[in-house]
């Protein structure tokens, strides 16, 4: 979880949808550069930080936020704020300012959807799964076509494997195959397909069903292998046939085809590797 709230840098992508800012960049980013570091020493030790010292931080972040609000590094400084209060066990302070970044940005899906997932990441810190799995729903409901709502099915069925929860786990990940084979029937022929079927590959295999798991990633290969790379995919599916299936014939026979269809492939070594511990 330390990772999760640590990682949230990615959400800068998010707010250069915003307008451009007229102030002087280089000033502006030495001030965020500044703030930042202050926050890391936090993140760094939180439970040794005096709440003067969290709040006076908060403090410097929210004027930040407050005198550039047309930069994307002030969607950055908000987030911060909610993650300082989350890692420092301010759990509610933490929740009302995602709150405040959800009705702020009321109207951008992408962050509206990364603001809900620290949310949920809130209630998992005090291991409240329940009240964590409403808030994943509703990102995968209300923002199932945003990066993080494609993955949430995902999440979930990897939070019961971390849990040892073997049932939940499968179950999550039917209940994922279900989901991403409504996307790729709602969307046929699109990225958002390419994903969903890709993902629903992955759901297999997590499943250890590998003969739908081959079948899924048939799927993506005969469908898209003129669209996008299905090299990973052609060797996935020689690895199960002979790691899971044990049919070495088989393997063999994809990984020829594979390196005579592919040569530039970046995965050509590894596949000629893998068919010379067939032979």
């Amino acid at each position: 979880m330390k990772r999760t709230l640590a990682t949230f840098g990615i959400l800068v992508i998010f707010a250069a949808l915003l307008a451009g800012c007229t102030n002087d960049q280089y000033a502006i980013e030495k001030q965020f550069w500044y703030a930042q570091k202050q926050a890391d020493t936090i993140f760094a030790n939180p439970h040794a930080t005096p709440p003067n010292e969290l709040q006076r931080v908060i403090g410097v972040l929210g004027r930040f936020a407050q005198r550039y609000p047309e930069t994307p590094l002030s969607l950055e400084a908000e987030f911060t704020i909610a993650r300082l209060c989350l890692a420092t066990k301010e759990y509610d302070a933490g929740r009302k300012q995602l709150q405040r970044i959800m009705e702020k940005y009321s109207k951008n899906t992408a962050i509206c959807s990364e603001a809900v997932f620290l949310y949920g990441n809130s209630y998992e810190l005090q291991d409240k799964w329940p009240l964590a799995l409403e808030q994943y729903q509703k990102i995968i409901h209300e923002y199932q076509f945003t990066p993080r709502g494609i993955s949430m099915p995902m999440y979930i069925a990897e939070h019961y494997k971390v849990k040892f929860e073997p049932e939940k786990m499968r179950q999550a990940l039917q209940d994922a195959i279900s989901h991403y084979q409504t996307l790729a029937i709602r969307f046929p022929n699109s990225q958002l397909s390419f994903t969903a079927h890709t993902l629903i590959a992955q759901c297999y295999m997590g499943l250890q069903d590998w003969q739908n798991a081959i079948g899924a990633l048939d799927t993506v290969i005969n469908r898209y292998r003129t669209k996008a790379p299905v090299d990973e995919f052609i060797v996935n599916k020689a690895v199960i046939y002979s790691r899971e299936l044990n049919d070495k014939a088989t393997a063999k026979e994809i990984l020829q085809q594979f390196i005579k269809d592919y040569p530039r492939s970046g995965l050509i070594a590894t596949a000629k590797q893998l068919l010379k511990k067939l032979e």
